[in-house]
């Protein structure tokens, strides 16, 4: 199956349908919280709030179950979030990004396209976030005046 996508070249290219890695994180997502500032003695430094780092680690360990070796080259990721509570979008893509970061490609910055939804759920069970990441491959097509 071809489909026509829109390059970072303004050209239209095709895409073919490769295999997609399918990942399913049970329970409820959780947004890329700001990075903290502590103290220890007169020292300042910078950590990452536990919970944002225990979802980043379920999501690596999801990742793991169904990713042998990174991607190198630019992928496509698409993330359907199903949560009772209210949250950003782009925060929860955050975590989820730096979750997969060495498991499902090598570097966050390889994400070219990014699809998310979010959708409300009645109960706890059904809170979860489906990712999708595909490699991506793109042709220019030549033009037809020549």
């Amino acid at each position: 199956m071809l489909s026509f996508i829109q390059g970072d070249t303004g050209h239209c290219g095709l895409r073919r349908e490769v295999e997609t890695i399918k990942i399913i994180v049970s329970g409820r997502p959780v947004p890329k919280s700001r990075p903290r500032l502590g103290m220890r003695g007169r020292a300042a430094f910078v950590y990452t709030p536990e919970k944002t780092k225990a979802y980043q680690q379920l999501v690596g360990w999801e990742a793991r179950k169904v990713c042998k070796q990174p991607l190198t080259g630019p992928v496509e990721v698409s993330m359907k979030l199903f949560s009772r509570s209210r949250f950003d979008l782009d925060n929860v893509a955050k975590s989820i990004l730096d979750g997969m970061c060495g498991i499902c490609y090598v570097d966050d910055v390889q994400v070219e396209v990014l699809h998310v939804t979010k959708q409300a759920v009645k109960n706890k069970r059904e809170e979860r976030a489906e990712i999708e990441v595909r490699p991506l491959e793109k042709t220019v097509i030549p033009s037809q005046s020549q």
